[in-house]
């Protein structure tokens, strides 16, 4: 088996069969490789598919769904079931997930059981880490000059990259634009740990110009020496564009910032042996400053206006 621990403290690693490294490269973040992982911590095992079923409750609903994978959530147990024959169970009393799915046969980024094996890791280690009181959020985090982060939260498209990309030309540092882990710190306050994959960019962006979906970027080739691992939390930003409107920004108040915030990430309340816990996190986030960041065209390439917005 592969390993890779997913966090800085090694509580959490992800081990893949070498047969399957190919599928799971989709979902493995971009992390240093030397980070001691904790062999009494959690772990997220990715098999090859034996064939046999995890048992996935036939009558009864999912507790919940991401992409092609459902999930049923009873006690310290969830069993995920995905398309693909991707099946899998996850034991939140011991802190082991076991995803088995089959081979990849298409590129990695067109293969169906890829995307499944994507949404089944991201679902397992979610509810791994709310039983470690951490939070695994759908979203962006850069760093500012201060040294601490600014969470951005939205949904897809929402203009989480281009901020973040924005940012970085203006001389800030990210910790990632996906996937970020909420957690507290050992000096209580809170702080965010990132997943950073390579940034998917706008056609056109250069030239100020949204158009439509292009390649990845690596951000460890275009911002060599720009990545924080960690860094405290400052607040929380929620982007929405709106081309036709100049960028601003407006204040929110802490509930709409925690509902935006539930929103992108479904996954966190659905474990009820964790939810109390993870729902304290987050209310403690969202009372931090928070504002809705409206992205027009004027800051669409132009980096050092969004900075003065954001001043």
């Amino acid at each position: 088996m592969i390993a890779r621990s997913l966090l800085h403290d090694g509580a959490l690693r992800m081990e893949v069969h070498p047969e399957l490294l190919r599928a799971a490269s989709l979902w493995i973040p971009l992390l240093p490789e030397d980070t001691p992982a904790d062999p009494a911590g959690a772990v997220v095992r990715v098999l090859a598919s034996d064939g046999s079923s995890a048992g996935a409750p036939s009558s009864a609903p999912p507790t919940l769904r991401m992409g092609n994978v459902a999930a049923w959530l009873e006690g310290d147990r969830a069993v995920l079931d995905g398309t693909s024959g991707l099946h899998g169970v996850v034991d939140l009393a011991s802190g082991s997930a076991e995803l088995r799915v089959p081979p990849v046969a298409e590129p990695v980024g067109t293969d169906p059981a890829a995307w499944t094996l994507f949404s089944a890791a991201t679902l397992a280690a979610a509810l791994l880490l709310g039983r470690m009181e951490r939070a695994l959020a759908h979203a962006a985090a850069v760093v500012g000059p201060d040294g601490r982060a600014w969470l951005l939260v939205g949904d897809s498209h929402a203009g989480k990259t281009t901020t973040s990309v924005n940012l970085l030309q203006a001389g800030w540092r990210y910790v990632s634009d996906d996937q970020v882990v909420l957690y507290r710190a050992a000096d209580g306050g809170l702080s965010v740990e990132g997943w950073p994959r390579p940034f998917h960019l706008d056609e056109g962006w250069e030239a100020g110009a949204p158009l439509h979906r292009r390649g990845t970027t690596d951000p460890r080739e275009r911002w060599p020496g720009r990545w924080m691992r960690t860094a405290p939390l400052a607040g929380l930003l929620f982007p929405r564009v709106e081309a036709d409107r100049p960028t601003a920004r407006e204040a929110l108040p802490a509930p709409d910032a925690l509902a935006r915030l539930l929103r992108q990430s479904p996954w966190l309340l659905a474990d009820r042996g964790a939810a109390p816990r993870v729902l304290r996190l987050l209310q403690e986030a969202a009372s931090l400053p928070a504002y809705e960041l409206r992205l027009g065209l004027d800051t669409y390439a132009d980096p050092e206006r969004l900075v003065q917005v954001l001043a």
